[in-house]
């Protein structure tokens, strides 16, 4: 699969990156950056949960990791595609049992 370094997925509202190493390291995560407006997030792709801080509301929040999670194996293929195959068993199954 050949995975371009930075957008990999945008709507109307987000751009999902995902960069390559050196700059970027496990855990498996992407950012996502709000078009029109200066807030960014890092969502994990092993928990679907937020890394660090945010300027995102709680509820853009929330539609993001739905997003993410809807687009989770294309996602996944992308980071495994430009950092190598790692810790998946431990992601989406582990989520989608705690929901």
């Amino acid at each position: 699969m050949l995975v371009k370094v930075g957008t990999i997925i945008e709507n109307e509202k987000w751009k999902i990156k995902i960069f390559a190493p050196p700059k970027e390291h496990d855990p498996a995560h992407v950012h996502v950056i709000a078009k029109g407006e200066k807030a960014e997030v890092k969502i994990s792709l092993v928990t679907l949960e937020v890394i660090g801080s945010t300027q995102f509301s709680v509820r853009a929040v929330k539609g993001i990791i739905k997003y993410i999670h809807e687009n989770y194996e294309y996602l996944w293929k992308c980071w495994e595609a430009l950092h190598g195959k790692n810790e998946k068993t431990k992601s989406k199954a582990s989520f989608e049992k705690s929901r």
